[in-house]
């Protein structure tokens, strides 16, 4: 039946495929503009196109490779169909393959099948070239959805909208259909026609990975969204109710145990609920409220190796209030990190577009008080027992000329006898198609309780002030920046993710790229230099640096990065010529396999013991496909260390997960983490275990309708060992379940 439907129409989409390639070839900046027809018979949405159901469907075809090749006629056609009802946007995508086969795809979990075959569509409902909602979907109908913002140049995967689609692989290729409810979108409104940017994208992994679009894209002008095409039409939509109550249960039996005292001791049983409520006030102005919101972690964090470092590392924020809306308080340095917020009550927040201006408001407490303190060598995570905080961050921005804009942030958090208040001003502007200036001014004034002054050496009140200023360079084969960087010693964003102050730091960076249209061995390669100077507000110099980046793109999608290079750094009163040389590799020599790996040689600080040490990193990755439904991915990341002519440590950190994803909604998966650290004590001059361990397991079953009704169910447990404990002591165990479902009245 597939082929059948995707058979008919080849003779008139090649005439129309060869007339969009002509005219969209005459120039990179030209675009081209579509209408989309309403319908009043909706299709269904079953991954088969079916001619009486499309028909009136305006046809978009996918023919131009913007990568490798540069705006050349794509090898394999694919086209998009379009129509709206007044509430709904369908969308089929029928994608040819003469080797299906060869088609990369597996059922997984929503937001991961970047990697796959995958095709989408990109919508700029309010034309302003800014911010898009991004829609794709691999061969078997698994769901990404993200947003692109054009200003900071930053694609957020976080982001989930409720939306349907289905796919289905047959002999001649692919075909892919969704539906997309408008009230999932923002835009104006409007009673007369409303014109949309929109690109058609697919990714195409083969022997070389290839990006084909619905238009050409010109290499020498940095913004995206203002070279995509429009879409004319949504005329007199029709105004409905949006309004999405999403109720929460959590459930969890957990039992805690203290080696030295054997037994397990159960904590009481106490299910929670939450609500989350989204309401679109108007089509481009939504209010979020939430109470007692779910703060289950059911899905382990990437791991990370957290041995001779010394700033805090970075996990993403994942739940549902604090994502909707999220771009909206976005600035070139990260001022407003929500997993800050660790445990509140309610939450209120408000985001909104209108005409050049977008703003957002949100409000929250906090049952617990932590933040990061930062300073120019190191970071570290303070925290305030039993106190109870409020939040409240407001952001405005403004659009001014083609693809410039401006704004000010001010986030505030305070609790008894703490505060910290940050106001910044940004603006990112385009002087040229290639060229862009990014300028954030931002001061901080804080207040600290008896406790952090005591421990961390603070005053109890302190105000300073940070400013960045870049300017970045992208044409097609020149890429360069410049920054200047300062920042205050006692500036703070508790609210944010500033892990280090009290320095002022100068970069210059200079690349250039050659590539090939994929008949060469190489597809792409960047060579590029890097200086970079740091020193504190005193004028000490923390580090001068020089680096050297390689980067390559070749068959069987293989690439290789390297960085060399070499710095002066300052560390506890001394200075070090650090040395150190690093590949990260990887290729797929099937469609079923990836190989990769990560290979660092270093002469670095030993921060320890302050005295150079020499490292060796070596951090392989396998993922390995089983058919269409089972995914092994092995992650190991191994650090051997010495110093003092001696061994210091050794470092192993192991991730396993092991999915069966049943189809698009459901897949049960085994998640290992092990660590294991072996230390020469002989070699430290403080004491230290000669060795740890820990070892954390999860099992996970999940169900999603939608992203946002799922039903989770698992069990974790922690354990570790050291030297009072010859063998693992298993500390915790959790059976946890959560279920929330998303009501639309």
């Amino acid at each position: 039946m597939f082929a059948k439907s995707l058979t008919p129409s080849l003779a008139s989409i090649t005439i129309s495929a060869a007339l969009v390639l002509l005219s969209s070839l005459v120039s990179a900046q030209s675009t081209n503009n579509f209408s989309i027809p309403r319908i009043s018979q909706a299709p269904t949405i079953d991954g088969v196109v079916e001619d009486n159901e499309w028909t009136a469907a305006t046809r978009i075809p996918i023919n131009v490779e913007i990568a490798p090749g540069d705006n050349v006629e794509a090898e394999v056609f694919a086209e998009a169909l379009l129509m709206e009802d007044g509430e709904v946007l369908y969308v089929a995508f029928v994608a040819e393959d003469p080797d299906p086969s060869q088609i990369r795809a597996i059922y997984r979990d929503r937001d991961s099948a970047w990697n796959d075959d995958w095709i989408g569509i990109i919508l700029d409902t309010f034309n302003d070239e800014r911010r898009a909602f991004e829609f794709f979907v691999n061969p078997l109908g698994v769901q990404i959805d993200a947003i692109y913002d054009d200003v900071n140049g930053r694609e957020d995967s976080s982001w989930n909208a409720i939306w349907d689609s289905v796919g289905q692989i047959s002999d001649a290729g692919y075909v892919v259909e969704l539906s997309i409810p408008l009230k999932q979108l923002r835009f104006e409104e409007t009673d007369s026609i409303q014109t949309w940017g929109i690109d058609i994208t697919r990714n195409y992994p083969r022997n070389r990975d290839t990006r084909m679009r619905s238009q050409a894209m010109d290499r020498d002008v940095s913004c995206y969204l203002c070279q995509i095409s429009k879409l004319d039409g949504f005329e007199n939509l029709e105004s409905s109710r949006i309004l999405e109550i999403i109720p929460t249960v959590t459930a969890s039996s957990t039992e805690n145990r203290d080696p030295a005292e054997g037994d397990w001791q159960r904590e009481d049983f106490d299910p929670q609920a939450s609500l989350d409520l989204r309401w679109g006030i108007t089509q481009d102005i939504y209010l979020n409220a939430t109470v007692n919101p779910d703060f289950s972690q059911v899905e382990a964090d990437s791991t990370q190796l957290d041995v001779n470092n010394t700033f805090s590392l970075f996990f993403p924020e994942r739940r549902t209030f604090f994502l909707d809306g999220a771009d909206y308080f976005d600035t070139y340095e990260n001022l407003v990190h929500t997993r800050n917020i660790a445990s509140p009550e309610y939450g209120l927040k408000l985001t909104g577009k209108t005409g050049d201006h977008t703003y957002g408001v949100m409000a929250a407490n906090d049952e617990t008080t932590s933040f990061i303190i930062p300073n120019s060598l190191r970071s570290r995570i303070a925290s305030i027992d039993d106190m109870k905080s409020k939040v409240a961050i407001s952001r405005y921005r403004m659009d001014i000329f083609e693809n410039s804009a401006i704004g000010a942030l001010v986030t505030d958090r305070r609790g008894d006898g703490y505060s910290n208040t940050v106001a910044s001003i940004d603006a990112s502007l385009r002087p040229t198609d290639s060229d862009t200036i990014t300028i954030q001014s931002m001061y901080s004034r804080s207040d600290y309780p008896l406790m952090i002054q005591n421990q961390f050496a603070q005053d109890s009140s302190i105000s300073d002030s940070s400013h960045v200023v870049e300017y970045q360079h992208n044409d097609r084969r020149w890429d360069w920046r410049l920054g200047y960087y300062d920042w205050g010693d006692d500036f703070r964003a508790d609210l944010g993710f500033v892990n280090r102050v009290d320095f002022k730091h100068i970069v210059a960076t200079v690349g250039h790229t050659w590539r090939w249209d994929g008949e060469g061995f190489f597809s792409r390669i960047r060579v590029a230099a890097d200086y970079d100077r740091t020193e504190d507000q005193s004028g000490l110099q923390i580090e001068e640096e020089t680096e050297f980046f390689l980067n390559m793109n070749g068959p069987m999608q293989s690439y290789l990065n390297g960085l060399f290079g070499g710095s002066e750094t300052y560390w506890n009163g001394q200075y070090f010529d650090e040395q150190f040389n690093m590949l990260n590799i990887g290729f797929s020599p099937t469609p079923n396999l990836t190989i990769s790996s990560l290979i660092r040689y270093e002469d670095v600080v030993d921060f320890a013991n302050t005295r150079l040490g020499y490292s060796e990193r070596w951090g392989p990755r396998v993922r390995y496909r089983f058919g269409r439904h089972f995914l092994l991915s092995v992650g190991h990341q191994y650090q051997d260390f010495e110093s003092n002519d001696d061994h210091l440590f050794t470092a192993n950190l192991t991730d396993i997960r092991a999915t069966y994803q049943f189809d698009a909604r459901s897949f049960i998966r085994l998640t290992v983490q092990y660590e294991d650290r072996e230390r020469n004590q002989d070699n430290y001059i403080f004491p230290v275990d000669s060795r740890s361990r820990e070892l954390g397991t999860q099992l996970l079953y999940s169900y999603k309708v939608n992203a946002a009704t799922r039903f989770f169910l698992g069990y974790s447990d922690t354990g570790f060992e050291d030297d009072i404990y010859n063998s693992l002591e298993y500390t915790n165990r959790t059976f946890f379940a959560k279920f929330s479902y998303a009501w639309q009245p």
